[in-house]
């Protein structure tokens, strides 16, 4: 009986969480936004938003695969599918809680294969420092481009109220000192603590003994030029924004990065800023504008929730296949 409730909850509970993210999403959009739904995906070219998400695909099966090369130096031959459905089941994750997903992509790889999670936690942060490397390399040309005053223009204005609440760090500050405390009084903690550190370290440093450094260099560019190019190919899609020129281009994707990095899934913010970009950067017509943010942040989005609530079904339906044979 609990053996069939567990197979249950693993179809259930990732179709629960669809469901809740669809409405999550849906309740804090702003009545103009909900207006503009219609509209926007009425009109558009479906070849090109098609063209649109191959794009973010690919760039999301890169990133899985670039994955690899982090993980060779440490001794670990982990399978691409556990790798890619770990990435996407990150990306789903991280939709609810920033920066959550990379905890769950890191537990879930460690599980599936049986590796380290601390070790494996280690690759993503070094990984995500290239990431930040890159979206600063990113945002300085774009700056170059159109202008410090114009970006934090268009980022701060809207963005100006969500001040974090003072109790926050509060508690952060509160849990820190308790954990030093912890860490100096009790000897099999401070064992346990240096072990993870060491962990998590070893993982870091794979990215001075990676042994195909050329490939991974190659894999992170192409990555980012997919994450840029989605918003031209997207744009061919609608009539009033597709002379989206470079400089326009860049905008929105910093000012998106900016949103997502605020609030999940760049909730609320993300069809403001892009929007307020290709009006203010590229002159485009507002209602167009609007048109396109929302539908940019529409398909990305219901691609991630789709795409990752497969990840957790495939994946949960190949461990109860593979439980009933042994059984057998």
């Amino acid at each position: 009986m609990k053996s069939k409730i567990t197979k249950l909850l693993k179809i259930v509970l990732p179709l629960g969480i669809g469901v809740y993210l669809s409405w999550y999403f849906y309740v804090n959009l702003s009545e103009e936004d909900k207006a503009g739904i219609p509209l926007a995906f009425s009109s558009a070219n479906y070849l090109w938003v098609a063209l649109s998400l191959l794009v973010a695909w690919l760039s999301h099966f890169s990133r899985a695969w670039r994955w690899k090369y982090m993980l060779e130096p440490l001794g670990y031959q982990a399978k691409t599918s556990s790798l890619y459905h770990s990435v996407m089941i990150g990306y789903i994750i991280n939709l609810t809680v920033p920066r959550s997903g990379e905890f769950a992509r890191a537990g879930f790889l460690s599980k599936k294969e049986k590796l380290p999670f601390e070790t494996v936690f280690g690759t993503i942060v070094a990984e995500r420092v290239i990431d930040l490397v890159m979206l600063a390399i990113v945002t300085v040309v774009t700056y170059l481009l159109v202008g410090q005053e114009k970006i934090n223009e268009l980022t701060q204005q809207e963005s100006s109220g969500e001040s974090g609440f003072p109790w926050v760090y509060v508690v952060i500050g509160a849990v820190m000192i308790l954990g030093i405390l912890a860490l100096l009084f009790s000897n099999k903690l401070r064992a346990w603590f240096t072990q993870k550190v060491k962990g998590l370290w070893a993982g870091i440093v794979t990215v001075f003994t990676l042994k195909k450094k050329g490939l991974y260099l190659l894999h992170t560019l192409f990555i980012w030029l997919a994450y840029i190019t989605m918003f031209w190919v997207c744009a061919q899609g609608l009539e009033g924004v597709k002379g989206m020129t470079l400089e326009t281009m860049l905008t929105c994707f910093v000012v998106g990065a900016v949103a997502i990095s605020v609030t999940p899934g760049g909730i609320g913010l993300y069809p403001l800023f892009v929007a307020n970009a290709l009006i203010e950067v590229g002159q485009h017509d507002p209602s167009a504008a609007s048109g396109f943010a929302i539908l940019m942040w529409a398909i990305q989005t219901l691609f991630l929730i789709v795409f990752g609530l497969y990840s957790l079904f495939v994946i949960n339906v190949k461990f109860s296949v593979s439980e009933v044979e042994k059984q057998a």
